[in-house]
């Protein structure tokens, strides 16, 4: 699992980026390119590992057994390298073995505080720290030490930190992206886009969204603007490659140790790309850049809208920028036909009763309380459709989604009502015209937050007045992005010789 991850950022979902291991990933498996997550991190990450919604699981899933619990009980070895970010600590939630932190997110070059060995306190940061490479190495261990004699099969949780901010690379590795996206947001994006259409991602002659009205126009930003902008994306797209180093190291382990055809390997992302970017003046004032070690800055809105390519908005909101995934699945030994593409809505709760199905070797019934269902029938060929319809909620962000409709609010605006048949990417708002549909919709929303979170009524937090968070809208309604300059004293710092 990737953090903050947008949906066009992997090569083999229309990117620049080099993402060689991923991209051969996708050819040996399958794309599902409308995967949907929660729109936020801890959130996601509680529908992952219980399979149900989050109002009823709660941020430690601590309503029911988890995945690790469940796999345990039938002889797996489960182990979590990376980020928790929810209640509690792995190796009391079903993990035995446990390396990362427990918050949202840490210094990638230093770690934090909350950094742990199973239940130790881990502090061994050298000089040539970088979180991505450390998660990357323990994972291989623990496949490695999972080939050992008599050792059970294995259940491997790698959840990344990288692309979350703090920004944060190699310089070496920063360099080799510098200038890259000097021609700006607007352009990559449509190259992005020019090649999903190539790919299969984008069909046919569908409307694509319009450009943000909270966003100024590449050509009307100042040089020392862009030179910022351009570093802050280059910084981005080193984090993304470099987790696509360690995976393949992943990898390679697996095809070392015999492993390799056998595993069930999932890529996916908890949400779409921070689009926030909250620190910039304070950290200009203390000379740091993106890149820089104690800096913690953000994409925001500008790069946001490139990597969400071709879907609107962005992290916490629940449209289709926000909560949807380019996942991936791979498993030679259980995939009918690789390299192929998949439209079939799945959602993060589909993925526990998906590796129940086969660690049993029996289909999960519909009765054990799960939203989900398993996916297994896609990957063999097989006849498949979702027996319910997605419900999100986030703040004052919230949407119902069917194989038809998706109702969708962002920042308390009221509803907006797509076909998405007709208008996949959320375009044509057509809630007046069909306010009989929205009707019914909402009442199937409301129904499902009653239930779900024990409330009478739906009162959200708004985010407009968030100390943590901005209005996002795109249409008029969001925080307009203005773009920090590169100051004169450190525009040397990532220049390329």
């Amino acid at each position: 699992m990737a953090d903050d991850l947008g949906y066009s950022d992997l090569g083999c979902y229309g990117g620049e980026i080099h993402t060689p291991t991923l991209d051969k990933m996708a050819e040996e498996g399958i794309r599902f390119p409308n995967t949907y997550n929660a729109g936020m991190c801890v959130i996601s990450r509680s529908a992952l590992i219980t399979g149900t919604w989050w109002p009823r699981a709660g941020y430690g899933a601590q309503n029911g057994e988890n995945i690790a619990e469940k796999l345990k009980k039938v002889g797996y070895r489960t182990g979590l390298v990376g980020k928790w970010h929810l209640d509690g600590k792995p190796n009391n939630k079903g993990f035995d073995y446990f390396f990362g932190f427990l918050g949202g997110f840490s210094s990638y070059t230093r770690g934090g505080k909350d950094y742990r060995v199973n239940d130790k306190k881990f502090e061994d940061f050298g000089d040539d720290y970088y979180s991505t490479d450390a998660f990357s190495e323990h994972a291989v261990q623990f496949v490695k030490s999972s080939k050992e004699p008599n050792q059970q099969p294995f259940f491997l949780y790698l959840s990344y930190q990288s692309p979350h901010n703090p920004l944060q690379a190699s310089k070496e590795d920063i360099i080799k992206y510098r200038g890259s996206y000097i021609k700006g947001w607007q352009s990559i994006r449509e190259l992005r886009i020019k090649k999903q259409k190539q790919i299969g991602i984008i069909k046919g002659n569908v409307p694509l969204p319009e450009y943000p009205m909270n966003l100024p126009k590449w050509d009307s930003l100042t040089a020392a603007q862009k030179d910022l902008e351009d570093l802050r994306m280059s910084v981005y797209a080193a984090m993304v490659e470099r987790m696509d180093v360690g995976i393949g190291k992943l990898m390679d382990a697996l095809k070392a140790t015999g492993q390799d055809d056998n595993t069930l390997i999932v890529f996916l992302s908890d949400n779409g790309t921070d689009s926030f970017s909250v620190m910039d003046s304070v950290l200009l004032k203390r000379g740091l850049l993106p890149g820089d070690e104690g800096s913690n800055y953000q994409l925001g809105t500008g790069w946001a809208y490139a990597s969400v390519s071709p879907l609107r908005l962005y992290k916490i909101s629940q449209h289709a920028g926000g909560v949807k995934t380019g996942a991936i699945v791979r498993w030679p030994n259980g995939i009918a036909k690789p390299n192929s593409i998949k439209t079939e809505q799945l959602n993060l709760v589909d993925f526990m009763p998906s590796f129940m199905e086969l660690a049993q070797n029996r289909p999960v019934s519909r009765n054990q309380n799960l939203a989900g269902q398993s996916f297994i029938p896609l990957l063999k060929e097989q006849a498949w459709q979702r027996h319910a319809p997605m419900f999100f909620q986030f703040m004052d962000n919230r949407a119902v989604r069917t194989d038809k409709w998706t109702l969708v609010e962002v920042d308390g605006n009221g509803w907006e009502l797509y076909n998405i048949e007709k208008d996949p990417f959320e375009t044509n708002n057509i809630a007046e015209k069909h306010k009989n549909k929205v009707a019914e919709l909402e009442a199937l929303w409301l129904n499902w937050w009653k239930i779900e979170s024990g409330e009478d009524a739906y009162q959200p937090e708004s985010t407009s007045t968030s100390p943590h968070y901005k209005a996002q809208g795109d249409r008029g309604s969001g925080e307009q992005y203005i773009p920090s300059a590169m100051p004169e004293r450190l525009k040397g710092k990532y220049a390329i010789d």
